[in-house]
């Protein structure tokens, strides 16, 4: 099989650095010999009420010589409650209607399992296999009907679990035969995460040589963590523990953290946290749900010790060997863990170590390889 339609939730593209995963999913299969198209339908809504900014219907992006072609459609969305229905059929339409215009393709592959669903007109008519990954921190079993979901179980060939609990949701709501799971953690991509001398960094943040670095990856909001550990910080009160903040504001979630020693805080291009996670002492994400924390792997390629959840979607990547696991809810937790890492610099050395280790494994190269052989097969 040599083209592969990726159908998702969005690309990042000029001053929209969102979805990074699905570029490094794109990038790397196109590496290894595929012609990837790209299939992200983005809110004309959203563009409307909030502003928030539109990408090109239709950019190229090169990769060794070879162009990945990404469509983002407009749609018309009405969130998930009441009219959750418009979204989904909006986003069906435009896939299908997309997808038809493009080149003869040889297999699909959906990320997440609405976009699966987005998938079904233009999978059925071609007769082409369905591949789906499912990452989702919680499957929205609810918008997906009876009739789709017997669809789903029937037709698609393989699914790419995150994670042993995506695995057994996917089964338990009726998605997917269990004989068709398969188990690959989410990956990082080596060359764009690794460890550095992160010293330059320190002193553009205006961080001391003694000082304690906490750094967090992700969306301001409730169930990422930010406020949490935030909160752990302030409780510490210690002017030589700083506080890195990467992400941004959920649109309804306004509230931002405000520790005291914030060496830095806002949004970021993909391409430069890697100096900002090697200007840290400990990457801190104590998450209430997800699938597999990317955030949390490209912190580990940087060889950074783990302060996260004692849930069940870290079980394949997380152990005593590389983290701290916390109850996530636990504000006194979350400081126990910042302190004890602070004030034990073989411990912290020891789960870096293990952090790299088991970063080693999970390269995206070797994801992404497996995932073709899926394919193929």
């Amino acid at each position: 099989m040599t083209n592969i339609l990726i159908i998702a939730d969005g690309y990042p593209s000029k001053g929209l650095p969102y979805s990074a995963f699905i570029a490094n999913i794109a990038e790397e299969m196109t590496r290894q010999g595929k012609c990837v198209s790209v299939i992200a339908p983005q809110s004309l809504t959203k563009h409307w009420l909030r502003h928030v900014p539109l990408a090109p219907r239709h950019f190229t992006q090169e990769v060794d010589g070879k162009t990945i072609h990404i469509y983002r459609p407009y749609s018309i969305t009405a969130g998930d409650g009441r009219f959750g229905w418009l979204t989904r059929w909006c986003n069906r339409i435009v896939t299908t209607f997309t997808a038809r215009r493009l080149k003869t393709q040889d297999a699909v592959y959906a990320h997440f399992w609405l976009n699966a669903v987005s998938a079904i007109p233009y999978v059925h008519q071609k007769g082409l296999p369905l591949i789906v990954a499912t990452g989702e921190d919680i499957i929205p079993v609810e918008q997906i009907n009876d009739a789709k979901r017997s669809w789903l179980k029937k037709h698609t060939q393989a699914v790419i679990c995150v994670s042993a609990k995506n695995k057994q949701e996917s089964v338990t709501y009726g998605l997917a035969d269990e004989i068709k799971c398969h188990v690959l953690p989410n990956a990082y991509n080596p060359t764009k995460f690794y460890p550095e001398d992160g010293s330059a960094m320190r002193k553009q943040l205006s961080i001391q040589k003694d000082d304690f670095v906490v750094v967090f990856c992700g969306r301001f909001n409730e169930r990422k963590g930010v406020f949490r550990v935030d909160a752990a910080l302030k409780q510490l009160n210690d002017p030589h523990i700083k506080a890195v903040y990467i992400g941004s504001p959920m649109d309804n979630c306004p509230e931002e953290p405000g520790y005291a020693h914030i060496a830095y805080k806002g949004q970021l291009p993909h391409n430069e946290i890697v100096h900002y996670l090697n200007a840290a002492d400990v990457f801190a994400l104590p998450s209430l749900a997800e699938g597999c924390p990317n955030s949390v792997i490209e912190a580990m390629g940087c060889g950074l010790p783990i302060i996260s959840s004692d849930l069940p979607f870290n079980d394949d990547i997380l152990d005593e060997s590389n983290s701290i696991r916390v109850n996530p809810t636990d504000v006194e937790n979350i400081k126990k863990a910042i302190l004890t890492l602070k004030e034990d610099e073989a411990l912290r050395t020891t789960l870096a170590k293990g952090a790299y280790k088991k970063a080693k494994e999970l390269r995206i190269e070797e994801r992404t390889k497996k995932i073709i052989q899926i394919i193929e097969q």
